[in-house]
């Protein structure tokens, strides 16, 4: 284990890893930056399905930042900060869009009692996104909308 000294108790060294990246408020950047992050989780042995899941709710992340926060506006910057740490992954979405006031409230909707033509459309992302996360956190920073989800590793996966 690696460690040091501290007031006669050995304590261990976290570590976090982390991918910034950057990418234009264009749709055309989105799939190829996840690509990126899913070609880096995997360097780090997380299971695959974990890694689509994660994959999967980054893409709905982005997206509605590209349509909603930038109105398809291709000027916007996102940013983006994976952090890998021991048990959990956070994924940090930064943009200087439109103000945005957090994610809009569960919807719940029996889906089953609809023929597939009757479904609305759209509406549904947050909902996805929430059920793939272990947590979403939402700030206002100054111009800045902050968006932080946070997923629990499977037990085989771990920062390091």
């Amino acid at each position: 284990m690696t460690g040091s000294l501290k007031a006669g108790r050995r304590v261990a060294k976290v570590h976090e890893l982390h991918l910034q990246v950057a990418i234009r408020s264009v749709q055309s950047e989105v799939s190829p930056v996840l690509g990126r992050i899913t070609d880096w989780l995997g360097t780090h042995k997380i299971n695959r399905n974990f890694v689509e899941e994660v994959e999967l709710v980054t893409a709905e992340a982005l997206n509605n930042v590209v349509e909603h926060a930038y109105l398809y506006a291709e000027d916007g910057e996102i940013r983006i900060l994976m952090s890998l740490r021991p048990g959990k992954l956070q994924v940090q979405i930064t943009d200087g869009g439109r103000k945005f006031d957090g994610p809009p409230p569960e919807k719940k909707m029996d889906v089953e009692k609809f023929a597939f033509e009757e479904l609305p459309e759209g509406g549904f992302g947050w909902n996805l996104i929430r059920s793939l996360t272990d947590e979403v956190a939402f700030e206002r920073a100054g111009e800045k909308n902050r968006l932080t989800l946070t997923r629990k590793l499977p037990e085989t996966a771990g920062a390091g």
